[in-house]
């Protein structure tokens, strides 16, 4: 939008000082930053960008061979009301990387959580049954931005990728793809919900307000 104060000046200029000017099919290069800024638009990344850009905290996967005992799920209620992890936008990059990835997140196995993002059906990393909801993270500039999400077991649901979902379900713990630890989500209740309300970048908590760091206190997260 800067780049038509400038040419405004520059057909002034040309108007008033240069009368007998001709017009030249090389001055079409002047046009070119209004053409672009036309086509482009407000522009938003698709899902097929997503797919090679995850962001994985590999130094905190831990492969296993063991079997992970699941709590049996008899007499158990869901009370999404005040779930205990309500992912927004300002803890979204930590507590997204945090319970997919982190050994010390096992404590949180059976606990609620809703979440909202773009869904991801295929990708490299995701298991057959299995899509992601997420978001991207921009930790230094928009040229490093990476998909950051959660992993949903999916049996039931048909999904699009690129549309906006939120989820509301129960952490639970398998194996990656690679056959690495990791949390997912055990889908309870899913929503398709309009994009043009959310916010599709994310960015480190201390990229927010004075408190959104110290808001994370609360989830006792363990390095």
């Amino acid at each position: 939008k800067l780049t038509i104060i400038p040419l405004f000046i520059m057909g002034i200029v040309i108007l008033v000082n240069e009368m007998h000017y001709k017009f030249k099919v090389s001055d079409l290069i002047l046009l070119l930053p209004l053409i672009f800024l036309v086509l482009s638009g407000n522009a938003r990344l698709s899902a097929s960008f997503a797919k090679n850009r995850i962001i994985k905290n590999k130094d905190n996967r831990i492969k296993s061979n063991s079997n992970y005992e699941k709590k049996p799920e008899e007499n158990i209620t869901y009370d999404f009301s005040k779930p205990y992890f309500d992912i927004n936008d300002s803890s979204y990059l930590e507590l997204s990387s945090y319970l997919t990835y982190s050994p010390k997140a096992d404590k949180f196995v059976g606990k609620t959580i809703r979440v909202k993002g773009f869904a991801l059906t295929k990708a490299e990393f995701l298991k057959e049954g299995y899509f992601a909801i997420g978001k991207y993270a921009i930790t230094c500039c928009a040229a490093d931005a990476g998909f950051t999400g959660f992993m949903i077991k999916n049996s039931k649901n048909k999904l699009t990728t690129n549309n906006w979902y939120q989820v509301e379900g129960v952490l639970e713990k398998g194996k990656d793809n690679e056959g690495y630890d990791v949390m997912y989500i055990k889908i309870i209740n899913i929503k398709e919900i309009d994009h043009k309300d959310e916010e599709q970048y994310v960015y480190p908590c201390y990229a927010y307000d004075n408190d959104a760091c110290e808001a994370l206190g609360k989830y006792n997260l363990e390095e």
